[in-house]
C-alpha cells in the first residue's frame, strides 16, 4: 500500500519507485535489485527481504515505517544507507501511533547510547548437530568418535554428552524409536556400522542435504478447502494459532475450521456468526527485552512527572531533554499519558492493568503486560482456557508485545474475583498444556 500511495502522490517519479517483497517472483526481485544497484530508482518499498547482506548499491536514507522492535535491528537497517568508508548512515523512524512513537523514542536513545540487544547463543541445538553429521559424512565416511570430537570443539556444543550425540545418530538412522522399526529404509539418512563408521544411507541424502541445509524456517501456505473446492490460502503460521471450531474470515466469508491435513485446512461456512480469530499479524517482529525495559522505564518516569507537575510544560521539557525528541512528538506522548492517567492508569512493569470496554454485544478486556509477545501468547492461552472453563464459550484473542485483548460476549463477563482465579500461579503450566493440545500450534510446528 505504501508503494502504491507513493506512486499516486508522486506520479512524476512513479517509474522510479519499486516494491521488493519475498512473496514476489524471484525474477521480479532481482530486477528491482539490479535497478537499485544501477541507480535507476529513487525509492524501494520493501519488507525485511532486503535486510540480508546482498549488494544493493548506494542508499542515501532508510525510512522505517513502524518501529523495528529492537536496537540491533534498527542499526542494521539504517546501516544499509551511506554504506561506504567516507559516508554516514541516516535513518528515520516513522511512528504509526503514539505507542509506536514511545518505542521509536526509546529505540533512538538506545541507538545513540550504543546499547545493543543482548545476543543469546543457543545451547546444544540438536537439529544443528544432525545437520553437521550429515554434512561431514556427505564428503566422506567418518568414525562416530571423530565426528563427536569435532562437534564438541564448538562453543554451543562443548557440553554435548556422548549419550545425547548417540541419540541424534540413532534418530538419523531411521527417525527415532517410533519409526525406525518399520520405516528405517524411508527415513534413514545414515548408517552406523559395527566398527563405528558413519556413512550416508544412500546417494540421494547428499542432494537432499544440499537443497535443504540451514535453520531458517520457511513457512508455506495452507490451502483452505470447502468440501472439495479450494477457497484460497492462508499462511501456515495463521493455522498454527487456530483450534478446531474457530471461526475466521477469508474472502469476505466467515468459515469454521473443522479439520486439517498436511497442507490443507478443511472448513465449513458459518454465515451470520462472529469470527473468533482476529486478523493474523504474526509476521511482525517481537519486541526485544532491552527496548521493552526502556519503554517500561519511560512509562513509569513520565507518569510520575505528570502526577507531580505544577506546570503543563514541565513533563514535555523533560521528555525533549532526556530523549532528544522534537517538541511536537513530546507533546503527543504527554497528551496521551495525561489522558490515560485521567481515566485509568499508566501500565508499567509493577502491576497488571486490566481495562474493560463494552459495546452493544461484546466486552473487550485489555490486559496490559509489557512482557513480550511470546510470553503474552502463553499467558493469554492460560487465561482464555480458564475463562472458558468458568463461563463457557470461546474468547477472541488478539496479541501484542505490550499485552493482549480478550473479546467476550456479554453473557461471558467475569467478576474481578473470577479474573483473580484466572491469574493464579498454581496449575498454570498444566492449563497451558491443555490449551495447546486443543490448538493446531503443536501439530503444525512439528509436521
Amino acid at each position: 500500500q505504501i508503494g502504491l500511495r507513493l506512486r499516486e502522490h508522486l506520479p512524476e517519479l512513479a517509474n522510479a519507485i519499486e516494491i521488493h517483497h519475498a512473496s514476489l517472483d524471484r525474477s521480479v526481485r532481482l530486477a528491482v535489485e539490479d535497478r537499485l544497484k544501477n541507480g535507476e530508482l529513487r525509492a524501494v518499498v520493501c519488507s525485511t527481504s532486503l535486510e540480508l547482506g546482498i549488494d544493493i548499491g548506494a542508499v542515501d536514507l532508510v525510512v522505517m515505517v513502524a518501529t523495528p522492535k529492537g536496537v540491533s535491528r534498527a542499526i542494521q537497517r539504517i546501516g544499509r544507507s551511506g554504506h561506504s568508508l567516507n559516508k554516514s548512515s541516516h535513518g528515520i523512524l516513522v511512528a504509526t501511533n503514539v505507542n509506536d512513537l514511545v518505542e521509536a523514542t526509546v529505540t533512538a536513545k538506545l541507538v545513540r547510547e550504543r546499547a545493543l540487544d543482548p545476543i543469546k547463543i543457543l545451547e546444544k541445538p540438536f537439529d544443528v548437530v544432525a545437520q553437521h553429521i550429515i554434512g561431514i559424512v556427505a564428503l566422506a565416511s567418518a568414525s562416530a568418535d571423530a565426528i563427536y570430537q569435532l562437534i564438541t570443539r564448538a562453543r554451543p556444543f562443548h557440553d554435548l554428552t556422548r549419550e545425547e550425540f548417540d541419540r541424534v545418530l540413532h534418530y538419523l538412522e531411521g527417525g527415532g524409536e517410533a519409526l525406525a522399526q518399520q520405516y528405517r529404509g524411508v527415513f534413514g539418512k545414515i548408517s552406523v556400522h559395527d566398527d563405528g563408521i558413519v556413512a550416508l544411507a544412500n546417494k540421494h541424502v547428499a542432494r537432499e542435504f544440499l537443497i535443504n541445509i540451514g535453520t531458517i524456517v520457511s513457512e508455506g501456505f495452507v490451502d483452505v478447502m470447502l468440501k472439495r473446492r479450494r477457497l484460497g490460502s492462508v499462511e501456515e503460521g495463521f493455522i498454527k494459532g487456530l483450534q478446531i471450531g474457530d471461526l475466521f474470515v477469508l474472502g469476505g466469508r466467515v468459515l469454521r475450521l473443522i479439520d486439517t491435513g498436511v497442507m490443507e485446512a478443511f472448513v465449513e461456512r458459518a454465515d451470520g456468526q462472529l469470527p473468533t480469530i482476529p486478523r493474523w499479524n504474526a509476521a511482525k517482529m517481537p519486541l526485544t527485552s532491552g527496548v521493552a525495559r526502556a519503554v517500561r522505564e519511560l512509562r513509569a518516569d513520565l507518569a510520575e512527572h505528570l502526577r507531580q507537575e505544577t506546570n503543563d510544560a514541565v513533563s514535555v521539557d523533560w521528555l525533549v531533554e532526556r530523549y532528544q525528541i522534537s517538541l511536537a512528538n513530546a507533546q503527543a506522548i504527554v497528551e496521551q499519558f495525561r489522558t490515560q492517567l485521567a481515566i485509568s492508569d499508566v501500565p508499567t512493569g509493577d502491576s497488571m492493568l486490566i481495562e474493560l470496554y463494552r459495546d452493544e454485544d461484546f466486552s473487550h478486556y485489555f490486559f496490559h503486560a509489557l512482557i513480550g509477545r511470546s510470553a503474552n501468547d502463553a499467558l493469554s492461552r492460560i487465561v482464555a482456557w480458564r475463562m472458558k472453563n468458568r463461563s463457557g464459550g470461546n474468547a477472541l484473542v488478539t496479541l501484542d508485545d505490550s499485552g493482549f485483548l480478550l473479546t467476550l460476549r456479554r453473557f461471558q463477563e467475569l467478576t474481578l474475583e473470577d479474573w483473580r482465579v484466572c491469574f493464579e500461579r498454581e496449575g498454570a503450566e498444566e492449563d497451558l498444556r491443555l490449551a495447546l493440545r486443543r490448538s493446531e500450534l503443536v501439530k503444525w510446528q512439528f509436521r
